[in-house]
């Protein structure tokens, strides 16, 4: 995580500093974003989580009726300040990107469900729970041609000419187009793929569950899809951005992590 993505806030209610892990994405955010969204998904995720827009208000210490007047679309003067923001991303437990850029209440149960979804990857990779993986697009090139990954295992013959990418994604004409992120989630593997198509201008991107059957043959689950830009697509976006920086990390298995501790705490256990 860089220096400029960490952000001090304070708490209304009881004065004190405390600090909030943000991406560069939900900063650039900060700074441009459409406040009536913003009252829409307030109201639109305080009805589903049971909670009174009043109480928020009133932890927030703000008027009554404030966030209310977010929505509405002729008042121009009514901007609510950084730290509220994060004060109602915290309490309806969202992301500040989300909350600020994607609208929540003209997504399907199942987009909202993904939505949650990607919103608790953000922000279990942000708190260093999920550690992402690279594979490059120069790797899975060279995995493609020896047909020994499970995104390009086919359990029938296939043909080189035309199957450019596994053989049942959803677009048999996507190829791939970056660098792979991959990061165990349970007990199975989540793929975060980038690919393109011949007439696309954007990338797009493509999820996966990989996990392996009792025969040891790979199961592979399609998650979603996106090749145009839309809320789910920009929530993509930023985990991928997320994932990259997370696979730069320094990675330490347990072992070397308990040998480091132990020889740290040494002389602790030798004055003694």
């Amino acid at each position: 995580m860089n220096i400029d993505s960490i952000i001090k806030v304070f708490d209304f209610k009881f004065n004190f500093p405390y600090i909030i892990f943000i991406s560069t994405c939900e900063v650039n955010f900060m700074s441009n974003f459409d406040k009536t969204l913003l009252g829409k998904n307030i109201k639109f995720l305080a009805t589903q989580k049971g909670i009174k827009v009043g109480d928020i208000e009133n932890e927030a210490g703000v008027s009554t009726g404030y966030l209310s007047r977010l929505a509405n679309e002729d008042n121009k003067n009514n901007f609510p300040i950084m730290d509220l923001i994060f004060l109602i991303s915290n309490k309806l437990d969202v992301s500040v990107n989300t909350l600020l850029s994607v609208d929540l209440s003209n997504l399907t149960p199942n987009e909202i469900l993904l939505s949650q979804f990607f919103d608790k990857l953000s922000k279990d990779t942000q708190d260093n729970k999920l550690v992402w993986e690279l594979e490059s697009r120069a790797k899975l090139e060279e995995c493609k041609q020896q047909g020994n990954h499970p995104l390009f295992y086919a359990y029938e013959p296939r043909n080189p000419e035309t199957e450019f990418y596994y053989h049942s994604t959803y677009d048999s004409n996507a190829v791939i187009g970056g660098d792979c992120y991959k990061v165990i989630v349970g007990n199975k593997w989540l793929y975060l793929m980038c690919v393109n198509k011949p007439d696309d201008i954007l990338d797009g991107y493509e999820l996966y569950f990989i996990s392996s059957n009792y025969q040891g043959y790979p199961n592979i689950e399609q998650i979603c899809k996106t090749y145009s830009e839309s809320d789910l697509y920009n929530q993509i976006v930023d985990l991928r951005n997320q994932a990259a920086e997370s696979s730069r990390h320094v990675k330490l298995s347990d072992s070397v992590r308990n040998s480091i501790n132990d020889y740290l705490t040494q002389d602790e256990i030798d004055s003694f």
